[in-house]
């Protein structure tokens, strides 16, 4: 027997034999579902938090939160001195030795975010440590940072003597 085909027009018609609507060859992959997309964004999530809460609780011990306290509470009021103002976040950090604030940049393997997420994320668990313990306190109010009680009675035990150098310049003069 033989088959004649034959072409009424132009357009390709699929044959009885392919399934209509796959135009994807065997080789190309399938496109992820959108549910399969939420499975994978909820588990980066998942893995993101549970990664910043094991790294807070390594980095940010009770003496890590009272050392980088001491030092913030003077960095603020050493800044407030200088500028007649509260400082920013930023500012503060700035008068922090660097190397007790080391832990908080290193992105750890696996890590499935951007780099400054993970800084964002633990300098946040950090700012909540310090309110907590009373180093700090601020608001939503920008410049609103200031010694809390924990940090304010320090300074007012000559805190501010205690190191006799700071990345702000200061001599090691106290408060009063």
């Amino acid at each position: 027997m033989i088959r004649v085909m034959t072409t009424a027009s132009t357009r390709s018609e699929p044959s009885a034999t392919s399934d209509v609507g796959t135009a994807r060859s065997e080789s190309e992959p399938a496109a992820p579902s959108d549910v399969e997309k939420a499975a994978a964004r909820a588990a980066g999530q998942a893995l993101a938090a549970r990664l910043v809460r094991n790294a807070a609780a390594q980095c940010l011990t009770g003496d890590e939160i009272t050392r980088i306290g001491r030092q913030l509470a003077r960095s603020i009021d050493h800044y407030e001195r200088l500028h007649r103002q509260p400082p920013t976040w930023a500012d503060a950090l700035a008068g922090v030795d660097p190397v007790l604030l080391a832990p908080l940049q290193a992105v750890p393997d696996g890590w499935p975010n951007q780099p400054a997420h993970w800084r964002r994320e633990l300098r946040q668990h950090l700012m909540t440590e310090l309110r907590k313990t009373r180093w700090i306190v601020y608001n939503r109010t920008p410049r609103s940072l200031q010694p809390g009680d924990q940090g304010r009675g320090w300074l007012r035990i000559g805190g501010s003597t205690a190191v006799a150098h700071s990345p702000h310049g200061e001599g090691g003069t106290g408060p009063g």
